[in-house]
């Protein structure tokens, strides 16, 4: 559940932004939710294995990294919409920016 509602905080704070900065684009949009689409697709595709198999590892680690790209997004998006971040976070996510 954790990762949906990440995703849907990522899509909102990314939709303000390009709200606030009249860069609204039709395109963009269909782009981001066709990623959103995918990370859902890859989150069902864990359940299933973990159902089938019983694989829970598989569901946790997809989990996880959904959960932290989602996080690393919102932080991004509130980043440009002015709000400031904890020194050493914003230096991980300028880091990040550059490579």
């Amino acid at each position: 559940m954790l990762p949906c509602i990440l995703m849907i905080l990522d899509v909102a704070t990314g939709y303000y932004n390009a709200w606030k900065k009249n860069e609204v684009s039709s395109s963009k949009m269909r782009d981001g939710l066709g990623k959103k689409l995918a990370e859902l697709v890859y989150i069902v595709v864990a359940m299933l294995i973990s159902i089938a198999f019983g694989m829970k590892a598989i569901f946790y680690f997809i989990s996880i990294y959904i959960i932290y790209m989602e996080l690393m997004s919102i932080a991004e998006n509130c980043k440009k919409l002015g709000v400031p971040l904890p020194e050493n976070f914003d230096k991980k996510l300028n880091n990040r920016e550059e490579k």
